[in-house]
Parts: structure tokens; sequence; C-alpha cells
């Protein structure tokens, strides 16, 4: 046997582009990947109803190969990436491949954070969402048993907030009817909280911290003992929290990200100005942000999460200080690329208007946007050399002075909205680069094959760079090689971009890996 001369993996298949260029097929697992992080929201080149129809046999190609794999990839992107709808439409496309497996149990189970492993259930309304999902594309079938008995074990290991809170009482698919279906058997002590959820009455407090959780309990209490009305009660808590974490912020003991993930209930529980001003300074606090080692990415889509649900007027200056923060987190990234040199290339064509998902969401923001924010953060970063591409590609002048928005809305400014010319890409690069990251749909005119003018730039410099394929929106192919060792694939928009850009050039794998080593 052949121990160093081992065989060739052969020619990666090369296929049409939406632009009716050649590229490259992602094999399954790198689709599917690439599918989880970008989610099923309509797309330039693709409406909802093709995305989940590819989705689908993406995800049966890869589970009737390595069901484990395809398993643990959903569990990945719900529990890491964050994503929900895409999670919800695998879990109930994966029962067929789980049927009869002790995987498909536990697949189905709740997920452990403080032990990290188990299933999908990574809150109990991810049930609500996986068994609508199957009624919707199964009319008059049943659950599978996989499912109900993931879901049964997932209740009984549920506590009482969580079943407080996860209620659904205004859905059409309420808690109580999953619990109807798999029949739970709770512990002695949460028999009780079991009987008041099915009669209606378990009391939800919307408690997020330990702090809060306490306040909680005395406020229902005394709601039970008739001392307070339920009115009073919730003027009562929110007073409780305010004091909870304005102690927290006080005395400095909130972590960073544990503060920019709860600005929105701090909001929420009525928050004073005075408040808001210690928070604030906490925010832009640039000893904290040090050594938080916080990536710009979070508090962008910390951001993002607050004006889902705020306005910016209610937002007001955490607003302000969400974007100071973010300036502020950019020194954090400078371990990226110690060495050599960079380019960031980014697309502006036509396509990139598009808008992309975050964390399961569809954001306000067009793909071009983000890729004009991230060229900005990179650039900032490590003094990289920018360019924008469509039809042609041109070197995009900045000052490394300047705040990112401005970098961001200057780079914007410059894509033209053309067609998409990945060779014009490496006709353009005027020097020898250690590294290219390409921020695009991956959707080209043109081929980067045999013969090409990536091929022409490595010789006339002698180099072999690495290419950092940043897909934003996931139509399942690319310009890029993905089988060339030094082509490193990321998708879509996420707080883990830089996470893994950090790891490529040690392992350009590490996702494949990241998943492979979930705890099911």
């Amino acid at each position: 046997m052949s121990r160093y001369n081992t065989k060739s993996a052969g020619k990666t298949a090369t296929v049409k582009t939406h632009q009716g260029g050649v590229g490259y097929k992602y094999d399954a697992k790198t689709e599917l990947i690439a599918l989880l992080a970008t989610g099923l929201d309509n797309k330039f080149y693709e409406n909802e109803n093709e995305r989940s129809k590819r989705f689908a046999e993406v995800l049966g190609e890869v589970a009737s190969k390595d069901s484990v794999f395809a398993a643990k990839a959903l569990v990945y992107a719900r529990t890491v990436m964050g994503q929900r709808t895409v999670t919800h439409r695998g879990a109930v496309e994966l029962a067929k491949y789980l049927s009869g497996s002790e995987l498909g149990t536990r697949f189905y189970s709740k997920r452990d954070r403080k032990e990290n492993k188990g299933g999908i259930i990574f809150r109990l309304d991810d049930m609500l969402e996986i068994a609508a999902c199957y009624m919707a594309l199964n009319p008059g079938k049943a659950l599978s048993n996989a499912i109900r008995r993931g879901f049964k074990l997932a209740l009984e290991s549920a506590d009482a907030y969580e079943l407080a809170k996860y209620q659904a009482k205004n859905k059409e698919l309420k808690l109580v009817d999953i619990v109807n279906l798999v029949r739970p058997k709770p512990t002695k002590e949460m028999e009780p909280v079991f009987a008041k959820l099915m009669k209606g009455e378990l009391k939800q407090f919307n408690t997020v911290e330990d702090k809060n959780t306490e306040a909680g309990k005395v406020v229902a209490e005394k709601v039970k003992a008739g001392v307070i009305t339920k009115a009073e009660a919730e003027a009562e808590l929110n007073e409780a929290k305010t004091d909870n974490y304005a102690e927290l912020i006080r005395t400095r003991k909130i972590g960073y990200l544990a503060l920019i993930r709860n600005l929105r209930n701090i909001l929420k529980s009525g928050a004073n100005t005075e408040l808001v001003n210690m928070a604030c300074e906490l925010l832009v606090d640039e000893t904290l942000i040090k050594n938080s080692l916080v990536f710009p990415h979070q508090i962008d889509l910390a951001l993002e999460i607050m004006l889902d649900e705020f306005s910016a007027s209610q937002m007001g200056k955490f607003a302000v200080a969400l974007n100071k923060a973010y300036e502020l987190a950019i020194p954090n990234l400078t371990e990226l690329f110690t060495h050599g040199t960079t380019a960031i290339v980014y697309d502006g064509s036509g396509s990139m208007t598009s808008r992309i998902s975050i964390n399961g969401k569809r954001s306000r923001e067009s793909a071009i946007t983000k890729a004009a924010l991230v060229a900005a953060t990179l650039a900032k970063a490590t003094n990289a050399d920018v360019y924008c591409f469509d039809n042609s590609c041109f070197k995009v002048n900045y000052n490394p002075l300047d705040s990112v928005n401005t970098l961001k809305n200057h780079f914007a400014k410059n894509s033209h909205g053309g067609g998409t010319e990945f060779n014009s890409i490496f006709r353009t690069l005027d020097k020898a680069y250690d590294r290219v990251i390409v921020l695009s749909d991956m959707q080209g005119a043109d081929s980067l094959t045999r013969g090409s003018s990536l091929q022409a730039y490595k010789s006339k410099y002698g180099i072999d760079p690495y290419i950092y394929s940043v897909d934003l929106c996931g139509y399942g192919t690319t310009m890029f090689n993905p089988k060339n060792s030094k082509t490193v694939s990321i998708f879509g928009y996420s707080a883990d971009i830089y996470e893994y850009i950090k790891k490529a050039e040690i392992d350009p794998k590490a996702i494949i890996k990241e998943i492979e080593a979930i705890v099911i």
C-alpha cells in the first residue's frame, strides 16, 4: 500500500454559473455549509422555493452517505451560526435519514449549553418550528418516532423558566400541543410546573440574568400571595431588572460580550438616562474592548438585532456608542495577518444588491453594503490594499485614518453594478500578494480554470497566494477551485468570519473540523 504517493483527488468538476461563466461546484458537504450559513431567503439569482429545493437535495445527498455529519452540520448552524429557519427545515428533511436510529433521538433532543453537547433544540420554541414545518410538508402525517422521542427528552430536561418563556400561547401550534403529542414524564419536582402549563396557568416573567430570575421569583410570590396586582408586578419587576443591570454595570461585573448581548433587555426593562450613560461608557471603554477580544462583527450583529426591535430614536445613545465600539474593536483584528501582504477585493456587480441573511433573518442591508463594511474593517486592521470589481477591476484609494463608516460608504459608492468578470481581478493586481480576500456572491461570467488570469498572475510573480473566497449568498458554485489547498471557503456574514480567517492559514479545513467536533 502506498503511504506517501497517495491517489490523486482528481479534477474538480466545472459548472456554469448564474452569470454564464465557468466555475466550480462545491462538494456536497461544502455546499450544505454554504446554504446553512446564507439561509433560504430570496437571493438575486434564486427565490426561496428554488433554494429550499436545492437545500433538500444537497442535505439528502450528504445524509445518505454521512447522516452523522449532516446532523452535526445542522446543530452547528443552529448553535454556532445562530441560524433558525434553515435548520428547522433541515431537521424535517433529515428525519427520513435518521429513522430508527439512536442518533435520531439525540439529534431532536435539547442542546446542553453548559456541557456543549446534545441536539438541535437550542430553545424550546425550536420544537414548535420544526413540528410546524413537518406538518406543513407532510400534511396528515404524524411526527416521526425519532422526533417524538427527542422532543420528549427535551421537555423532560427543560426547567420552569424555559417552559414558561416558550409557551407560544399566541401561536397556532403551542407548547402544550407538543406536550400532548409526546407525553413527557416530568420529575416529581417539575410535575406542578407541567400541571400549570397544561392548565394555561404558568406565568412568564421575562428574566435574562440570574439576578433577574431571582427578582422574578420574588415578584411572582407577591402576586401569588395577593400582595400586588399583575400590573404592579410588571412595574416592580422592570424596576428590579433595571437595578440589577445598574449594579452589574456600575460595579463593572458584567462582561463585555454579556453587555452587548443584553442591550435590548436593558432598553426593554425601562432603563433610565443614568443607566444608559453608564452602559455607553462601558461600551466604548478601550481596555474592556481590548481585553474581551470582541470582534467588530459581534458589535455590528448586536446593532442589527437591536435595529430589528427598536427605532433609531429609541436606541439613542446606544447606536452612537456601538458605532464607536465597532471602530475601537478593529485593533483586535491586527493579529489576523502578522506577515506578508494582503489584497481585499469586493464585488460591486449588480447581483450584489441582493439582501443577505443574518442569524436567520433577512438583513436590511445588501451583500454589497456588508462586503464594503468587511473590506473597510480589514483594510483598517491590516493596512491591506483594496480593489473593487465588476466587468473590470480597479484599485480603490482610501485614507486609513477615516472612520469605518466613512470607508464603508466610500467603498460602496465605488461599486458600478455591472457584470462580474473574475479575470479582471488578477489582471489588475499590481504586485505579489500573500493572500487575496474576495468578497462576492461567486457568480462570474468568465472562468478561472486552466489558462486564466489567475494562473498568469501566479506565474508572473512566482507565488501561490491564499485565496479567501467569502461567499455572501451561497448559490452552490464558486469561481475558485475548492480542492486547492490554499483556497479557503468562508460563507455568509457571521460573527465567526474573522475567526475562520485567523485559523485558515494554519488549517484551511477549519470549519469542517469544527463541525466534526460537535457532540450530539
